[in-house]
């Protein structure tokens, strides 16, 4: 029986690589305008899947903050309130020490798979230079498409001509990590890094 070998790693990076809470924006936004109410502002965009569309490519974000200046009658400007949407990130030092060792290593290919938008990507890459070693990239707002739909798995697997059983997905979500096991990727579910590791080197032989 032929050995299978894993030759290709899809990080995620929400919670994964990246940790985030998004409560620092909603926050933020209602507290330099005083008079508005964080829950009231989250509320419409989940009530508008807001958040789905800018990450699916739907809304750009322009529109976006027009639409929230005119609901809430904000005084804030596009650009602080672009910050304020996008400082919500914080380093996971584990994986970072992780994905810096691991890009050493040349038998492996490695991938961003991130259900993300425009302004979020940018921050990151300013903020977390190492998240820059993910050259290659499956960005959910340039393809219109998200996980967990199985065609954002396929197009990642035929873009960059992997093999599902050479090929392992980290991701925090259970949902995204069912979707790609139903494609024959190998995944791991990222919810405790001492628990990864023990994982990944059981798929990948000499990595601890």
């Amino acid at each position: 029986m032929k050995k299978e070998y894993i030759r290709n790693i899809i990080f995620d990076l929400g919670n994964t690589l990246v940790y985030f809470d998004f409560s620092y924006f909603y926050n933020g936004i209602a507290e330099r305008e005083k008079k508005l109410s964080a829950l009231k502002f989250r509320k419409y965009i989940f009530d508008n899947k807001l958040d789905v569309k800018l990450m699916s490519g739907r809304i750009s974000h322009r529109e976006f903050f027009r639409k929230m200046k005119r609901k809430f009658d904000l005084k804030i400007g596009y650009n602080d309130f672009i910050y304020f949407y996008s400082d919500i990130f914080w380093v996971n030092p584990n994986m970072k020490r992780f994905l810096e060792k691991i890009s050493r290593i040349k038998k492996y290919r490695l991938f961003l798979l991130s259900n993300t938008d425009s302004p979020h990507i940018t921050f990151i890459d300013n903020n977390f230079p190492f998240v820059k070693l993910l050259r290659k990239r499956v960005l959910s707002y340039k393809v219109k498409m998200a996980k967990p739909q199985k065609k954002i798995f396929k197009y990642t697997l035929e873009k960059f001509k992997l093999i599902p059983e050479e090929t392992v997905l980290v991701d925090d979500m259970k949902d995204n990590v069912l979707s790609a096991q139903s494609l024959g990727i190998k995944t791991i579910h990222y919810n405790n890094h001492k628990k990864f590791t023990a994982e990944f080197s059981k798929l990948v032989k000499g990595i601890s």
